[in-house]
């Protein structure tokens, strides 16, 4: 692997960073009272804040979004932008405010409104692999490799057990004041590159005189139905539990729909910046490793004092999402679950002692992912591919379905759609061709595990006899 040599100057900004957000984390808890703090930051969140904390927990994929322009060019913009634009708005014009006035904690919260306690317990679990910090965390792990010459797996293990303390102590609230600090470095690390690469490369003329052509087309090498499955795959916005959980927090009713168009700008203008540099990597650079192609090419065109600003703003936008990904699968377990099922009766002060040891479990789990996935692309597809055929269309349906949702319909889909798709990813990983998953008929994975979901929900809402019960 490549790695990058830091001046002390550079090294010294990272590390006041790290000693920042750990001081934040350290005494944030004291304004903890009870769960609606330490869930939901007591729903006080004002729209700079939502959008803060938004757009820095979205955004924690700068490697993965750099090898895919480094490898592909435009079809970045496409896959991870513009179908993303059109999810984000759908989700800010339709879902954004009705969440927010429901009252509810978590997306199983609003499952076991729709349909039951059942449809809580099984959303809980694909909720649980939604927010997986894995790529984020193996994201972290190879910046820190690149920085010290680390091994990959001690970046991780140090990069997981410094998320796991401020967030076992300030939970939510901690996130959020993190978020806002990571928001601004992210802000001034994303936009900063494109400037320096211009000047010392030059502008468009460089890019297509160094690059192939299929770079600049928005398909790039990819097939249409490839293109396509990422279209679906940002869906992913109108189940992400971390969309949710902001709407929960939010001071008022008016403050998401604003919050996520205003973030849908931010969004836009960082995608611009990342294509941008992952294309000006493989046409300066074209040897390196796609993977680590952002933050090298980084090194290779900023001057000290400005890469240390430039390296710490990447590395608290992927710990910004590692951090809100690790405490809302940890809110699975002891809201959803531990709550909510096991003991109803458990108080604040217990369920908070749960959600710590849910944070360090959710961490490890994460970790061991991280050691035996090298793509974060990859993790992104398989996990977007798996958790979308079992939570988009009963979620959905429970918004603008208006007609009798019988539990079983609900719970049907999400199985048969999740078995649909994994049966489907298993045929690819067994028949490999030149490094790439072969599926059946050619069909990528979200598309059968999705029809599934939807036909089955439909066949039994409309179908359904009260003598089926009994299966329930």
């Amino acid at each position: 692997m490549d790695t990058i040599n830091l001046s002390p100057i550079d090294s010294g900004i990272i590390i006041a960073y790290f000693a920042m957000i750990l001081v934040i984390g350290y005494f944030v808890k004291k304004r903890i009272k009870n769960t609606n703090d330490y869930f939901l930051a007591g729903r006080r969140l004002t729209l700079p804040i939502f959008v803060a904390t938004l757009v820095s927990t979205w955004y924690g994929g700068l490697l993965g979004v750099g090898e895919l322009s480094f490898n592909y060019g435009f079809v970045n913009w496409v896959t991870q932008g513009a179908f993303w634009y059109a999810s984000y708005l759908f989700f800010a014009l339709f879902l954004a405010n009705r969440i927010q006035k429901s009252g509810m904690t978590t997306l199983p919260d609003q499952l076991e409104k729709f349909y039951g306690k059942k449809s809580r317990a099984l959303g809980a679990f694909f909720n649980y692999i939604m927010v997986t910090p894995a790529p984020y965390v193996l994201s972290l792990g190879i910046i820190f490799s690149l920085f010290f010459g680390w091994p990959g797996w001690l970046g991780i293990v140090f990069g997981t057990i410094i998320t796991i303390f401020y967030t076992v102590r300030g939970g939510f609230l901690a996130d959020v004041y993190t978020d806002f600090i990571q928001f601004v470095l992210m802000c001034v690390g994303v936009a900063m590159i494109i400037p320096f690469a211009v000047s010392k490369f030059g502008g468009i003329d460089f890019l297509v005189a160094n690059l192939p052509a299929t770079h600049f087309t928005l398909t790039g090498t990819w097939t249409t139905q490839m293109i396509l499955v990422w279209g679906f795959i940002a869906f992913w916005t109108l189940v992400d539990p971390g969309f949710y959980q902001r709407c929960y927090a939010a001071k008022d009713d008016k403050i998401p729909r604003k919050g996520v168009i205003i973030s849908v700008f931010f969004w836009m203008l960082f995608d611009v910046c990342t294509t941008f540099t992952g294309m000006y990597a493989r046409a300066s650079m074209p040897g390196i490793d796609p993977l680590t192609a952002y933050p090298v090419f980084a090194a290779s065109v900023l001057p000290v004092f400005l890469q240390g600003l430039f390296f710490t703003g990447v590395i608290a936008t992927v710990m910004s999402t590692i951090d809100s990904f690790t405490f809302l699968g940890a809110m699975n377990i002891s809201h959803d679950i531990y709550r909510k099922i096991i003991n109803p009766k458990a108080d604040d002060k217990k369920v908070m002692k749960v959600t710590k040891a849910a944070i360090v479990m959710t961490a490890l789990i994460a970790l061991v992912m991280a050691l035996f996935f090298e793509s974060v692309v990859g993790m992104w597809y398989t996990i977007g591919t798996i958790g979308i055929s079992a939570l988009l269309v009963p979620m959905m349906a429970g918004f603008f379905w208006k007609r009798k949702k019988p539990e079983l319909a609900a719970l049907a889909s999400m199985i048969l759609g999740t078995l649909t798709s994994v049966a489907w990813l298993a045929y690819g990983w067994i028949n490999m061709y030149e490094g790439w998953p072969v599926y059946l008929f050619d069909i990528e994975p979200l598309y059968p595990g999705l029809l599934a979901s939807f036909v089955t929900f439909m066949a039994i809402s409309l179908f359904y006899k009260e003598g089926l019960k009994k299966w329930i």
